[in-house]
């Protein structure tokens, strides 16, 4: 899944960020065309922006061109304005796509990202990341840490 992860986006803005999340969607044969999802999840961010504080944003559609869940990870180093809660830009964009016929499916994934990015040294370590191998790394050291603190419940 390492193709699924983009770091660091060259973007400048909400908007260039998300058409170029889609757009490596597209070059990964995911997605064969991005103009209207890119117009309607820009839409979308201007009623219920995806920013959840802490440089963190996840923007969500659907799309009939996909069959399950599809996500594709961007970290930006300088930071992107998503018009967060605290104030503060955003560096890590987990953009979601989910089939028109499971609108929600995506909650349960976020809700474990979001649990992840509530580590502050995750945080940390996926800013300071220089390759999309060390993303899974720090991604999987994390998820092998939970489920040993799951065993231990």
């Amino acid at each position: 899944m390492e193709n699924r992860i983009l770091l660091p986006i060259q973007a400048a803005t909400q908007s260039e960020s998300i058409q170029e999340l889609l757009v490596h969607l597209q070059t990964l044969d995911v997605l064969t065309a991005t103009s209207k999802l890119h117009s309607a999840i820009t839409e979308k961010e201007v009623t219920l922006p995806s920013a959840a504080g802490r440089g963190i944003a996840y923007p969500h559609y659907t799309s009939i061109e996909i069959n399950e869940l599809v996500c594709v990870l961007g970290i930006s180093k300088k930071g992107l304005d998503f018009n967060s809660p605290d104030g503060q830009l955003c560096h890590i964009i987990l953009l979601t796509l989910s089939p028109e016929d499971d609108p929600s499916g995506h909650r349960k994934f976020i809700t474990r990202f979001r649990i992840m990015f509530d580590t502050p040294e995750v945080r940390f370590d996926l800013l300071e990341a220089n390759h999309p191998r060390e993303i899974m790394d720090i991604i999987q050291n994390w998820e092998d840490d939970e489920a040993k603190t799951d065993d231990l419940s």
